[in-house]
């Protein structure tokens, strides 16, 4: 994408002001997007909603007040303030639901690093890669030094060998494990439905993909029995784990963790039991910091409610940019006169999604859930009046390919899995067929997910049974969390392409029975297209 705008010395306020006039520009008056081709849904308004031209706007600016908004920093609050302002812009009675928690951030160039010492020999400097968030901080406390003690492959390795070391052994080493990925695709998501859009898709990446990476198992095995723990990416480069915030929502942890790649891990290897180590993660904390759940609503002529969810914290634009595309199916309902709608609209943006650990904490956190799960037990009452639920993450995602140890653009779109409620899926999966037609699918890369309960905000209320459909964007640098950001890696014509889409469904779930939605009657072409 075209341009970052500038950031220096541009306060947090200054930001939020900034973000209610370019906003207001793109929302009020909104410009008709040219006609698409084809059949069109019956009751749609191709006039009301936003532009490409609007999203890229909001995409900038969502660049700007981060790029790496984690849950509890002042990027992420201006996030969330953005958001509560233009919900108010567009008249919806706004909601905040405050959480506390530890906040937890590092420069992975300013805070981390490794230097191995051979005996009798010099220290040696090694790249380090990535950060493991949460880990605990060596800040005031200054860099831990063990032993090199090679665990082998994956986390079965370490925890065997936490079983077999001698505890007064593993209390002076650093472990090192090394961490090839699984087998890539997009994000272990690999039963579909027939039908995609376009169909057929184009031909799957099945090579090591870095944002499937793991780790957690092998932190549990030995946090708090070691000094430290190294864990090695083996089979990408250096550029393509780069920033990975990887494993997500963990809790605070006892013990500091770093990522090194291949070529450091090789040197690991050979100087396992004759070299010590030392790390330093000098990640900051900030206790009881402030993160805002926001939930809007549109009342509609019917309680019934047609819910859309996603999330607002996370490492990067396309991470947590559903909260513009929820802004842009708001904007639509909004410009729509309350005649033509005919239920109640509740917008879910809530917090703590790459935080759950450290919020659900009962000492340091709220104690309870956050993100959508948090929304539905906060709102039992407005959960049993769901008829119909969207959620969006990882929006306008073009692919880049971690293949033969490289890293770089492939000119497709990334993968976007649509993940329907497994009870009702015929229903949503022809919703979204529908929902596709006059649609450009040089824009899209859509497959419907056969799943059942699967991850993301949308989790929540497919497990719950509500119908529905969950958009999730699968580009390998979906946790980079880059101080760059990814903008350049985003394009405005596929969120355009998607929030059409996701917009079509919303009208269809506001106007079609709750039968129709359940999958308990059928759904004609009538009844899609008038």
């Amino acid at each position: 994408m075209p341009g970052h705008g500038r950031t220096d010395g541009a306060s947090r306020r200054e930001l939020i002001a900034g973000g209610a006039a370019l906003a207001g520009a793109g929302v009020a008056p909104l410009l008709a997007r040219a006609a698409a081709s084809g059949r069109q849904i019956k009751g749609f308004e191709n006039e009301l909603v936003p532009q490409p031209e609007t999203l890229g706007r909001w995409l900038r600016l969502l660049h700007r007040m981060g790029p790496i908004r984690f849950t509890g920093t002042p990027q992420a609050r201006t996030f969330e303030q953005f958001l509560a302002r233009q919900f108010t812009r567009l008249e919806f009675e706004v909601k905040i639901d405050t959480f506390r928690l530890m906040a937890w951030e590092c420069d992975l160039h300013r805070d981390c690093a490794i230097s191995v010492a051979d005996d009798g020999k010099a220290p040696k400097s090694l790249e380090v890669v990535a950060y493991y968030p949460f880990a605990a901080t060596t800040r005031g406390t200054g860099p831990v030094t063990g032993r090199v003690l090679y665990a082998g492959v994956g986390d079965a390795a370490v925890k065997a060998l936490a079983a077999r070391v001698p505890a007064d052994e593993l209390a002076k080493s650093v472990v090192v494990v090394d961490m090839p990925l699984a087998n890539g695709g997009a994000r272990g998501f690999a039963k579909l439905f027939p039908g995609a859009f376009p169909d057929p898709l184009p031909p799957a990446y099945d090579g090591p993909n870095p944002a499937s990476q793991g780790g957690r198992p092998s932190m549990e095995a030995v946090e708090g029995k070691c000094r430290a723990l190294v864990l090695c990416y083996t089979d990408v480069s250096n550029e393509a784990a780069r920033y990975n915030w990887l494993p997500f929502s963990d809790k605070h942890r006892k013990t500091p963790a770093l990522w090194v790649g291949a070529e450091a891990s090789r040197h690991l290897r050979e100087v396992s039991g004759k070299a010590s180590l030392t790390l330093r993660c000098d990640a900051t904390l900030t206790p009881d910091a402030r993160a805002d759940t926001i939930v809007a609503t549109l009342p509609g002529p019917s309680d019934e409610v047609v819910f859309l969810t996603t999330q607002t914290d996370g490492p990067n634009e396309c991470n947590e940019n559903g909260g513009l595309g929820v802004l842009a199916l708001a904007t639509y309902a909004a410009r729509r006169p309350r005649a033509r709608r005919r239920r109640t609209l509740v917008c879910s943006l809530p917090t703590g999604h790459y935080a759950a650990g450290a919020v659900a904490d009962k000492e340091t956190g709220s104690g309870r859930p956050a993100g959508t799960r948090g929304v539905m037990n906060q709102h039992p009452e407005m959960v049993k009046r769901i008829v119909g639920h969207l959620s969006l993450e990882q929006m306008g995602a073009m692919e880049w390919s971690a293949a033969d140890m490289k890293w770089g653009p492939t000119g497709l779109v990334a993968p976007e899995m649509w993940l329907p409620t497994s009870t009702d899926a015929p229903a949503m999966n022809r919703i979204f067929h529908a929902a596709t037609e006059g649609e450009n699918p040089k824009y899209s890369r859509s497959a419907l997910v056969e799943s059942g309960f699967a991850p993301g905000e949308g989790g929540a209320p497919r497990a719950a049974g509500i119908p529905g459909l969950g958009l999730m964007g699968a580009p390998q640098y979906f946790f980079r969390a880059d101080p760059m950001g990814v903008i350049k890696k985003l394009d405005q014509r596929v969120m355009a392409n998607q929030v059409d889409i996701a917009t079509k469904m919303m009208v269809l779930m506001d106007r079609l029975s709750v039968d129709q939605l359940y999958g308990r009657a059928p759904i004609s072409d009538a009844d899609l297209f008038g």
